[in-house]
């Protein structure tokens, strides 16, 4: 390398430069703010919204596959006018405002705060990266040491954001829990802020060596060593196969973030020391007891895999070398074929955990009141024997279908009334404190059949007179709020009915160690993929373009890879839940076997490279 006169000005702590400490825990807020905000949104667009999986599934297709592909843009926003530091800062202020818009109501709020993150992703995710690959000469031994702690720190963010933020949503609402994404990654700013001075880049050759310059440094990679063309596009073409198998494993991974988490929500008995599940509670109960065992949060599940990771990643680093030294370490193919292995088996699990859950519930029911569509409800479980007269349910029937279905036989007329109740409710709250008092009434129409609403199952603060025909509120009515009112006044023998077997159903809530297993092999296959992936596209690309198939790299098992899982997570619901498991249980077996089979191919077209 030729003498620059370059002063190396970096102050290192524990052997690694300080920049990196603070690219560290930067990413680690960052990361404890996306996946924080991950793990509420789908139980978020269902529960608050009212939306149906499809359309839920569909909004989270199309955020997921933009959050992941704008980071190319970043990558080039960066190279070209803004540098690696402006476009850190300004995407980590886009990343606060669009979590803090998503802690207030409002569909403005909601749409506006998932654009604003997507831009904000797209500018800091892939300059936080480069920052630390900048630290390091190419041929320093600590490079890959600095990106192995880095990594942990990805981890460690993406293992306590939804530990937290679904703490809150449940202590104290949604809106709380999306604040405390917002908290996170303003601590990460200021983290950013205080130690950008550190991140001092060591001279690599490059044209301009500071960041902030309004251009990206690049390492100089010197004289490439001569391929033949065909060598080149024989790897090029083993590199796109792989991209599609891992677009694959990685649609198959992401029901994490959408199936898997309504899974928990409503099928699993998430209290993991205590095997019985709680009663099914609906509206005019007494409730649970407040000296119930632990339970997780739905959304607190999907820091079940950072856990794994950081468990395992360690001794996954350590199992390659253990085998390379014996030279028995399989090539990057056959790991690969190893992930999409232990994708089949995770979805195995669920398999055999959907069938424990799949168990029979009935009640008596003397009729079937007439235009009700079971069939859209419970999974297509629920059905009703004219010849037993009972309505049926195997498995859990999930609450919203329950108050769904019921509300199907609430009077023509009542929807209306309850629509401007709720409008006049927005009004009178507007401008108030939240101990304001107030109260607005809605009166039934007088030409239409008075309802019969059963006051006890009715939301609090929501009061009905049947002499006056008067519904009355003291509070801001939610879509919940309406639909409840709606069962309230459904046809009495069919809501009783569904009632009771939604609280019978409940008991056969599966454990949620199921989960947990499902998740310990789905992880086991990630360390077999993510990271012998990463390093395969930078071997088998050419060295001239190895940026631009680290971008596609990024775009297919990131983006594609996500519209597709969320896309297909719009049809849970739509089949039993044993079917949905076996659609992804197949995809990985068919993609085990090619895999298996292209390896020789593989090889052969990889040229060397193992």
């Amino acid at each position: 390398m030729a003498d620059t006169g370059h002063v190396d000005t970096q102050k290192t702590f524990l052997g690694h430069p300080v920049g990196l400490y603070t690219l560290f825990f930067t990413e680690l807020w960052e990361r404890f703010s996306f996946y924080g905000m991950k793990a509420l949104l789908i139980l978020y667009m269902l529960n608050e919204f009212l939306w149906s999986q499809e359309k839920a599934s569909d909004v989270f297709a199309w955020y997921t596959g933009l959050v992941y592909a704008t980071p190319v843009l970043g990558g080039i926003i960066a190279d070209k006018w803004l540098g690696a530091k402006k476009s850190v800062l300004y995407g980590g202020i886009l990343i606060a405002m669009g979590h803090l818009s998503l802690a207030f109501e409002g569909m403005g709020f909601f749409y506006g705060g998932l654009v604003l993150l997507i831009l904000g992703v797209g500018l800091l995710k892939p300059n936080v990266s480069t920052q630390v690959g900048l630290l390091y000469h190419p041929s320093d031994p600590r490079r890959d040491s600095a990106f192995t702690i880095f990594y942990m720190g990805i981890n460690a963010g993406a293992f306590g954001g939804p530990l937290l933020c679904d703490w809150l949503r449940v202590e104290y609402g949604w809106h709380v829990g999306f604040g405390a994404a917002a908290v996170g990654m303003f601590i990460g700013l200021v983290v950013y802020w205080i130690g950008q001075r550190w991140i001092v880049p060591i001279d690599q050759d490059i044209d301009l060596d500071v960041l902030g310059s309004g251009k990206q440094a690049v390492p100089a990679t010197g004289a490439a060593s001569h391929i033949s063309p065909k060598v080149q596009k024989d790897r090029v073409v083993a590199l796109v196969i792989i991209c599609v198998f891992a677009i694959l494993f990685w649609m198959c991974f992401e029901q994490m973030a959408n199936a898997m988490t309504v899974w928990a929500d409503d099928h699993t008995n998430l209290k993991p020391f205590d095997m019985t599940p709680d009663p099914a509670v609906v509206e005019g109960d007494p409730g649970l007891p407040d000296d119930r065992p632990f339970a997780f949060g739905a959304g607190q599940l999907q820091s079940i895999n950072p856990g794994y990771i950081l468990l395992f990643g360690a001794l996954f680093s350590w199992l390659w070398v253990w085998l390379d030294k014996r030279k028995k370490q399989p090539s990057s193919p056959a790991k690969m074929a190893l992930a999409v292995f232990l994708m089949t088996a995770a979805w195995g699990v669920m398999m055999l955990g959907g069938m424990g859950e799949n168990q029979p519930s009935r009640v008596p029911l003397a009729s079937l009141p007439e235009g009700v569509e079971l069939h859209k409800y419970g999974a297509t479980r629920l059905t009703y024997d004219v010849f037993e007269r009972t309505l049926n349910m195997k498995g859990v029937l999930p609450d919203l279908d329950r108050l769904r279905l019921v509300s199907e036989t609430a009077p023509e007329g009542l929807e209306d009334v309850i629509k401007k109740l709720a409008t006049d409710a927005e009004e009178a709250a507007t401008g108030k404190s939240d101990d304001a008092k107030w109260q607005v009434s809605e009166t039934y129409p007088a030409d239409k059949a008075l309802p019969d609403i059963n006051a006890d199952l009715l939301p609090d603060n929501v009061t009905w007179d049947a002499g006056t025909r008067t519904l009355a509120t003291t509070q801001k009515l939610e879509e919940r709020d309406q639909l409840v009112i709606r069962a309230s006044a459904a046809n009495g023998e069919f809501r009783d009915a569904v009632y009771a077997i939604f609280k019978q159903s409940a008991t056969y809530k599966i454990a949620v160690w199921w989960l947990f297993l499902h998740y310990m092999l789905a992880t086991m296959g990630e360390l077999c993929l993510s990271p012998v992936g990463l390093s395969l596209v930078t071997k088998l690309a050419p060295p001239k373009q190895v940026g631009l198939f680290m971008g596609l790299w990024f775009l297919t098992t990131g983006s594609i890879a996500n519209f597709l899982a969320h896309k297909i997570g719009g049809k849970w619901g739509q089949m039993t839940p044993v079917d949905y498991f076996t659609i992804f249980a197949v995809v990985s077996v068919v993609a085990t076997v090619l895999m298996v089979l292209l390896l020789r191919f593989l090889h052969k077209r990889m040229h060397g490279v193992h």
